[in-house]
C-alpha cells in the first residue's frame, strides 16, 4: 500500500517539473500562435521602431539605407517584459524603396534594443 503512494506520488512530482519546463517553453518564437498583429501601425512608437531598425542595420553593415515607412508587423510577449517586433518595412538604397523584415528585441524595463535580424523581402 505505501509503495502505491509513493509511486503515486513520485509520478505527481515528475508530471508536475515536467509541466513547468514546458511551461517556460512558450516564448519560442517559431511556435504557431505565438506573434499578435500589431492593431496601429502608424503608433508613432512603431515608426521609431522602424527608424531604429534601419539605423542599427546601417551601423553594422556601413550601408546607406533611409527610413521610409513601417508597412506592417507582429509583436511577440517573452519572458518579464522583454518584447520582440518582427516589422515589414520600406527603406530607400541609392533612390530605390526596397522592403525589408526587422526583428527587434526590446527590454523595456533596461530601456535596452537589439536588432536580431534585417532581411530583404
Amino acid at each position: 500500500m505505501k509503495s502505491k503512494k509513493c509511486l503515486y506520488l513520485l509520478t505527481l512530482l515528475i508530471l508536475s517539473l515536467y509541466a513547468t519546463a514546458m511551461g517556460g517553453r512558450h516564448g519560442v518564437l517559431d511556435e504557431e500562435g505565438e506573434w499578435q498583429p500589431i492593431k496601429n501601425i502608424t503608433d508613432p512608437y512603431i515608426k521609431v521602431l522602424g527608424e531604429v531598425s534601419v539605423y542599427y542595420y546601417n551601423n553594422r553593415t556601413s550601408s546607406h539605407l533611409s527610413f521610409v515607412k513601417v508597412l506592417n508587423g507582429d509583436t511577440h510577449g517573452h519572458y518579464y517584459d522583454d518584447y520582440y517586433y518582427r516589422l515589414a518595412l520600406e527603406a530607400q538604397d541609392s533612390g530605390l524603396t526596397k522592403k525589408y523584415q526587422a526583428i527587434v528585441l526590446e527590454r523595456r524595463y533596461a530601456y535596452f534594443r537589439n536588432l536580431t535580424s534585417f532581411t530583404p523581402l
